[in-house]
């Protein structure tokens, strides 16, 4: 066969996956153009096929320069929903593409323990130039691997990613993450939401380089799984989000019940999902330019490309906490973090995640917060520390002597309460025939559980609060962080004022000083009445303060959730703090801290998959709803019919996920015999 007739049919193949490609990323590309990109190419093969090469190389040359003109006008300037569209085609390169045309001498390791062998989840050892690697990532497969799960990990592939990280760890090997996953398979029996927030915190903790790379979906939490990096890398056709498009387009969507292609549209606008966006953002470090239609498995001069930034990534990190060394790939070794570095290395990456989020701080806060940074000079901690602690020793002894007034004070002039005077129904009934309870009775006498079945009703978190800590003793602090709007999400502003304005906060997030049984704490309680209890950028800043205050006033910390999850109207800033809070916790934890953690009615998705499961001690109220996705969602997905307790306090104990259950009139008791164990800091 000649040179030409093999050029004649390269250009045949290649053309034929062009129209397969254009076809399957769906992003309104004209029915006509494709077409007729498709009857130049029959009419080329068809020349082909009569020994006509150059009449056929003729054609093929006008399907070219039809191709040319719908790349100008198609994809120069591509809207987010193009851009998520992109993102999820089948014939992008899968992390195993990058791991055999990027490294050496990849080998996957298929299981590192029993159950764990999840085929979403690939990882191995490789080697990059001179220096060994450890490559982790989603893989989505090819179009008959439907066992893959199109890289949605299950628990146990999550489970899988970070022992193979500690595994780099213990060699001192860099750890090079691929994310491509549409969020993680919702498996409420092998709890996802609690292997994540684990892998958030161990990742932290890595005493390794750490350089991601979001080659397509960046969905949620199942991203972040395996993507706490130092380093992170996102080709600019790719997307990181808090939710799918489908999910964002749900909520802003006039007709809950026809959602449109322009519904779609505005969701992805709203939700700000490019890699332009995260870059703006300060959440990737670098973006890498695809070829101008995407990056498709035939591209191979586009994967030098990314195995450049991976080694600028590592070369970066290595640099930010060695001034002087000298980037050189050929050297091997030369990512390795030595023992006296590993101080700066997590600082940096704290720091790095600590800044990440979006919110507005009164000028009162502002000035707390830089005498409270003033606090961590050393002869300042040395003065003002016995002065502090004085003034507790007072405070507890004027609620000592003052303890009986202020109850008939309060039985005198009680608040304003939540419910209404009238009876309700306990949902029970049917099966313990339980009497109509009057609800002031209920809430004030039996702490809103029912006393025939034990039933617990869901309680507002100023209930909680008088309920947990020592009357009259909790402070609240960062009262005037503020939650905002970002991204400018339709109709957020608007939401935002009206929570502000029914629970008279200005944000979800409540942090204080307390007492619980005499002893002194940092508590914090999250208001579900506020968009859900939903963790956006000020819930995050007010939470990590608080940390930062129990650890620098050496006291335990209690964390009360009322939460639906991760805030979707402040996209990708409200996932990263997930991240945020996660590290805050392993940092206090790292240093000796003692942290309660107390799940109640319902404690959902992005909060339970960070620091509400990251608890020395996890406790639950009977009957709370607590899982990492609506029970509906899960259905849908796994295609079972799920039992009505599925997701209840109990069920998850049982599954190994919480420590304790315990009712809410014994919830107190228990909280001061655990904070009993606490060690002198």
């Amino acid at each position: 066969m000649a040179p030409n007739d093999k050029a004649v049919l390269y250009s045949m193949r290649e053309g034929r996956e062009l129209v397969s490609y254009l076809k399957d990323i769906e992003i309104g590309i004209p029915a006509d153009d494709i077409d007729e990109l498709d009857r130049r190419l029959n009419e080329a093969e068809k020349l082909l096929l009569d020994d006509k090469n150059t009449l056929a190389g003729a054609v093929l040359s006008e399907f070219h320069d039809l191709m040319d003109t719908i790349v100008q006008r198609d994809f120069s300037s591509l809207t987010p929903r193009q851009i998520d569209s992109i993102s999820r085609s089948d014939q992008r390169p899968t992390t195993l593409d990058y791991a055999r045309e990027l490294f050496d001498h990849f080998e996957e390791i298929k299981g590192l323990e029993a159950n764990t062998s999840d085929p979403a989840v690939v990882c191995g050892f490789a080697r990059l130039d001179r220096n060994d690697v450890m490559i982790v990532g989603h893989e989505k497969g090819s179009f008959h691997e439907d066992f893959r799960r199109g890289g949605s990990a299950l628990p146990q592939g999550n489970s899988k990613a970070m022992q193979a990280m500690q595994q780099a760890e213990r060699f001192g090997v860099p750890v090079i993450s691929f994310i491509d996953t549409p969020g993680s398979w919702p498996l409420e029996e092998c709890l996802p939401a609690q292997i994540i927030a684990r892998n958030l915190e161990q990742q932290y903790l890595l005493k390794v380089p750490h350089v991601s790379v979001v080659i397509g979906e960046g969905g949620s939490g199942g991203a972040l799984a395996i993507d706490v990096s130092d380093y992170r890398i996102m080709l600019d056709k790719a997307y990181y989000s808090v939710i799918s498009v489908s999910g964002g387009a749900a909520i802003i969507a006039r007709d809950k019940r026809h959602i449109t292609e322009d519904d779609m549209s505005r969701a992805a606008m709203n939700l700000h999902l490019t890699a332009a966006d995260a870059y703006r953002f300060g959440v990737v470090h670098k973006v890498v330019k695809e070829p101008a239609i995407g990056v498709r498995k035939s591209d191979k001069d586009f994967f030098p490309i990314v195995k450049e930034a991976v080694i600028e990534g590592l070369d970066r990190v290595k640099t930010s906490v060695t001034p002087f060394f000298i980037p050189d790939s050929n050297y091997k070794n030369t990512w390795q973090i030595k023992k006296i570095q590993l101080p700066l290395l997590f600082r940096r990456r704290y720091r790095m995640y600590r800044r990440i989020g979006w919110f507005h701080t009164s000028i009162s806060d502002k000035i707390k917060h830089v005498f409270g940074e003033l606090y961590r000079v050393k002869w300042i901690h040395v003065l003002s520390t016995p002065v502090w602690k004085s003034v507790d020793l007072f405070r507890r002894m004027k609620l000592k002597d003052m303890e009986e007034p202020l109850l008939l004070l309060d039985e005198e002039q009680p608040k304003q309460l939540t419910y209404e005077d009238r009876w309700v129904e306990c949902p029970n009934t049917e099966y313990h025939g339980c009497q109509d309870i009057w609800v002031p009775t209920l809430f004030e006498e039996y702490h809103g559980a029912c006393p025939n079945c034990g039933y617990h009703f869901r309680l507002t978190i100023d209930h909680y609060i008088d309920l947990i800590t020592d009357s009259g003793s909790f402070r609240e602090f960062n009262e005037g962080i503020e939650s905002i709007n970002p991204l400018g999400f339709d109709g957020y502003n608007e939401k935002l004022n009206k929570a502000k304005r029914i629970t008279r906060r200005k944000c979800a997030m409540i942090t204080g000083h307390a007492f619980i049984g005499g002893v002194p704490v940092v508590a914090t309680f999250t208001d579900v009445r506020f968009r859900a209890g939903t963790l956006g950028g000020a819930e995050g800043e007010k939470f990590c303060r608080a940390v930062k205050r129990a650890l620098r006033e050496k006291k335990p910390l209690v964390a009360v959730h009322q939460s639906g999850g991760a805030r979707i109207e402040e996209g990708i800033l409200a996932l990263m703090q997930m991240v945020k809070t996660s590290i805050a916790i392993a940092r206090f934890k790292k240093a000796g801290g003692l942290y309660i953690s107390v799940q109640t009615d319902p404690t959902m998705a992005g909060v339970l998959a960070s620091y509400a499961s990251l608890g020395d001690f996890t406790i639950a109220e009977p009957n709370a709803q607590v899982g990492f996705a609506g029970i509906h969602v899960i259905e849908q997905t796994v295609k079972q019919k799920k039992p009505k307790n599925y997701q209840h306090s109990d069920s998850v104990m049982g599954r190994g996920g919480i420590d304790y259950v315990v009712k809410r009139d014994e919830l107190k008791s228990t909280i001061m015999k655990l904070l009993e164990l606490r060690k002198k800091w």
